[in-house]
C-alpha cells in the first residue's frame, strides 16, 4: 500500500501528518510513506524524522490582491504540473492532505488522476486549501463538529487532531530528573509553539519576577532557540537581585515533549490546534493566549476550550500585565478549580486520534468509503 501525504508550511499542518504516518507505519510496517511539501518547515523536518520527501514549487495567497496573486497563481500552477508528474510515477492508492497552500497543488493532482483524496483539517475554521479541496475529497477528518459544517462534503468524521506517539506518551518521574524539577511543587509548562513566543518568554519571566518568593511554584519554560538567551539572562539577573523561592528552567527544545505535559500541573501557551489536542491529550488545565496574527483561526480553537470550561484565556496584548499573574496566583491557590479544569479537559482529548485517522485512510485504500455522512 502507498500512501501519500502533503501539507506544511507551518508545524500545525506538518505534524499531524508525521503522527498519521507514525500510525500508519505502527499498524502495516511494510506500509511505503512520501510526503510532499515545499520549502519551508516540512523541508527540513521531515527528512530528519526519516521519511522520504519530495518538493514541489508553492507559495501562498497574500491577503491582498496584487503582483504576488499572480506569483502565487504561477507558482501553484507549476507546483501543480510537478504533483501531476510525481503522481504518475509513485501511483499512491491514496492521498493524504494536512494543510497549507501546498496541499491545493498535490490535492488537485490526484483528483484528475483519480486517486482518492482524503482531508486532515485541525482548526474548528477550515483553512483556504481544505476548503477549496473539500468537494472532491472521500472523507475528511475534522477536530470538532462545527469544522464539518463549514465544509462542502457530507463525508466527514470527528477525529480529533493526529498526535505523535512521543506527545501522547511521557514518565513523570523521568522528566523531573532530567529538567531538575521539584516533585512538591505546581508545575507551570510555558510552552509557544515549535519556535517558541516572544511575548509568551516576556511574559513568563514577568510572572516569575512578581511571583519570586513563591515557594509553591516552578517553571518549565519552552524559549525556543532564538529567545533561549535572553531568557535565561532575566532569570539570572532575578538570582542576583535575591534568591528567588521560585524556580524558573528554560530550554530551547522540550525533548521528549511527552516527559514535559506529563511533569506539568497546569499550561500556558498558544492556541495552536495541535498545542491544544496535546494539552487535552493529557487532560491538563490551560491559560490560553490566542496569536494574534493567526486570523480567526486559534479565537475559535480557544474558544473551545474556555467554553467547557478548561481553560481560561488572555488576549495576547494583555499577556504581559497583571491579567497572567493573578489567573495562576488564584489556580495555585484553588486546587479544586485546576481538578475541575483538568477532568473537562481530559474530556474534550483524543490521544488516538492518529490511530483513528490511520485507519480511515486503510480503509479508504482497500476500497469504497461508505457515502453516508459520518458525525
Amino acid at each position: 500500500m502507498r500512501i501519500l501525504i502533503t501539507g506544511g508550511g507551518t508545524g500545525g499542518h506538518l505534524y499531524p501528518g508525521l503522527a498519521i504516518a507514525e500510525a500508519l507505519r505502527a499498524a502495516s510496517p511494510d506500509i511505503d510513506v512520501l510526503f510532499v511539501g515545499g520549502d519551508r518547515l516540512e523541508a527540513r523536518v521531515v527528512p530528519a524524522e526519516g521519511w522520504p520527501f519530495a518538493r514541489i514549487v508553492a507559495r501562498g495567497l497574500p491577503r491582498r490582491p496584487g503582483l504576488e496573486t499572480l506569483l502565487a497563481l504561477a507558482a501553484t500552477a507549476l507546483g501543480t504540473l510537478q504533483a501531476f508528474r510525481l503522481l504518475l510515477r509513485w501511483k499512491p492508492d491514496v492521498v493524504v492532505a494536512t494543510g497549507g497552500y501546498v496541499c491545493v497543488s498535490v490535492g488537485l493532482a490526484a483528483v484528475a488522476l483519480g486517486r482518492p483524496l482524503v482531508l486532515q483539517e485541525q482548526n474548528l475554521r477550515p483553512g483556504l486549501a481544505t476548503r477549496v479541496l473539500a468537494r472532491w475529497a472521500r472523507w475528511a477528518s475534522v477536530a470538532h463538529p462545527e469544522a464539518g459544517h463549514r465544509l462542502r462534503t457530507r463525508r466527514t468524521e470527528v477525529t480529533g487532531v493526529p498526535l505523535r506517539r512521543r506527545a501522547v506518551t511521557g514518565d513523570r518521574a523521568r522528566g523531573q530528573t532530567r529538567w531538575s524539577l521539584a516533585t512538591d511543587r505546581l508545575t507551570l509548562l510555558v510552552i509557544g509553539g515549535s519556535q517558541g513566543a516572544a511575548s509568551l518568554n516576556r511574559a513568563a519571566c514577568r510572572l516569575a519576577d512578581l511571583l519570586m518568593y513563591d515557594v509553591r511554584l516552578q517553571i518549565l519554560h519552552h524559549t525556543g532557540s532564538e529567545h533561549l538567551h535572553w531568557v535565561r539572562e532575566a532569570i539570572g539577573h532575578r538570582e542576583h537581585v535575591g534568591p528567588p523561592a521560585i524556580r524558573h528552567h528554560a530550554v530551547a527544545v522540550l525533548d521528549p515533549i511527552g516527559d514535559a505535559y506529563a511533569c506539568a500541573d497546569l499550561v500556558l501557551c498558544r492556541a495552536g490546534a495541535s498545542t491544544l489536542a496535546e494539552v487535552t491529550a493529557w487532560g491538563l488545565p490551560a491559560i490560553v493566549v490566542p496569536y494574534p496574527h493567526a486570523a480567526a483561526h486559534q479565537e475559535d480553537n480557544a474558544e473551545v476550550l474556555v467554553r467547557a470550561g478548561a481553560a481560561v484565556r488572555v488576549a495576547d496584548a494583555d499577556v504581559e500585565g497583571e491579567a497572567l499573574v493573578e489567573i495562576v496566583s488564584t489556580l495555585l491557590a484553588d486546587g479544586g478549580r485546576r481538578a475541575a479544569m483538568a477532568e473537562v479537559s481530559r474530556r474534550l482529548g483524543r490521544p488516538d486520534a492518529a490511530g483513528v485517522v490511520a485507519a480511515l485512510v486503510r480503509a479508504t485504500a482497500n476500497g469504497p468509503v461508505p457515502q453516508e455522512a459520518r458525525a
